[in-house]
């Protein structure tokens, strides 16, 4: 007969095989983002930072709630060995397929956006000719403006320098 301490004690070392698997399965989840919306250098480590911390957060919420705190070598353990186990078996499927699906339905969004938006840009080609005429009088306006602002400063300028 196992002990009740001995039994929670393998309890726990369970809990944490399959939090290490949740944990790096999130973090797959981040890396198909990666790879769908492609972002540079310091946008990743900003990410991974706030995920590890994130992690650490829950890892002592973990601990906290199943072990009154205690950091425990073979919980530890448990979750390196739960990520590797994860990480080794499972984890590259996971990414490829969810990089595929995640790209696959991107693609499917845009195209119906697109075909929803020919009509209506169809019917805003001449508005944007218009609104492009428009533009070309603001500039002239705009220049025209200016030039009055600079008369105006040059003759404040005089007048400032005549006292």
């Amino acid at each position: 007969m196992v002990s009740p301490e001995i039994w929670q004690q393998g309890q726990l070392f369970v809990q944490a095989v399959f939090f290490g698997i949740a944990m790096l399965f999130v973090y797959d989840l981040l890396r198909i983002f990666r790879r769908v919306a492609i972002h540079g250098t310091v946008w990743i480590a900003v990410e991974d930072m706030f995920f590890w911390v994130i992690s650490a957060f829950v890892l002592f919420q973990f601990l906290y709630q199943e072990n009154d705190g205690k950091v425990r070598g073979f919980v530890i353990l448990g979750m390196f060995f739960g990520m590797l186990l994860y990480g080794k078996s499972f984890s590259c499927i996971v990414v490829r397929s969810g990089t595929f699906l995640l790209k696959k339905i991107c693609g499917g969004v845009w195209w119906i956006c697109q075909t929803f938006m020919k009509p209506v840009r169809i019917l805003m080609k001449p508005i944007g000719k218009s609104v492009q005429r428009l533009y070309r009088t603001g500039k002239k306006s705009n220049r025209y403006v200016k030039k009055r602002l600079k008369k105006l400063w040059k003759a404040v300028r005089m007048s400032l320098c005549k006292l």
